[in-house]
């Protein structure tokens, strides 16, 4: 089985695009649509919340606890115009719901929202939780491509911080109203 995709591959070359982008682009063989949405652990993160079209994963990797991507799991996508009305009021909730969580369990200064596209194009976006200077690998400023995807989390914090951001949602299916 091939390893998990991460949502934050290392970057192309400069001067280029990845490899295959334009036919993951249109859906072809996407990187993100094989991982497995039923499963509770993807590899690269574990599942938090099912939301109306999306899922939201606690991040392995990355340098700052809280990081999560939320998957848009509808269909595929590249870019959120590629969704109706209802489509991306769901989708926003879908980013909120998660981050008021993480907002309640972490101390941070803010929250940097990206929806990039540019190494995985399907609409997800990663949340990563800002703190203070002592902590923080770049405050005040952007973060660097490193803080991403480098490193990785303590496993066993890393599964005390799922449940307790579960609990905090109530760990309601989005799609169903069921209760986990």
């Amino acid at each position: 089985m091939p390893d998990p995709v991460l949502p934050c591959p290392a970057p192309a070359l400069a001067g280029a695009w990845p490899e295959h982008f334009t036919s993951h682009r249109r859906g072809t063989d996407c990187p993100m649509c094989v991982n497995d949405f039923a499963a509770d652990d993807i590899g690269w993160g574990l599942l938090v919340r099912r939301g109306e079209v999306s899922d939201a994963y606690l991040r392995r990797g990355g340098q700052g606890r809280g990081y999560a991507v939320v998957i848009y799991t509808g269909r595929h996508i590249a870019e959120p115009t590629e969704l109706d009305e209802g489509e991306t009021a769901a989708f926003w909730r879908d980013v909120l719901a998660p981050d008021r969580a993480v907002e309640t369990l972490y101390e941070q200064l803010t929250v940097n929202y990206l929806l990039l596209g540019n190494q995985i194009p399907h609409a997800h976006w990663h949340c990563v939780p800002r703190r203070d200077a002592d902590t923080d690998p770049a405050p005040g400023g952007p973060l660097p491509f490193d803080a991403l995807n480098l490193g990785r989390q303590d496993e066993e914090q890393l599964q005390a911080d799922a449940r307790a951001l579960r609990r905090l949602l109530a760990y309601t299916d989005g799609r169903s109203g069921v209760r986990r």
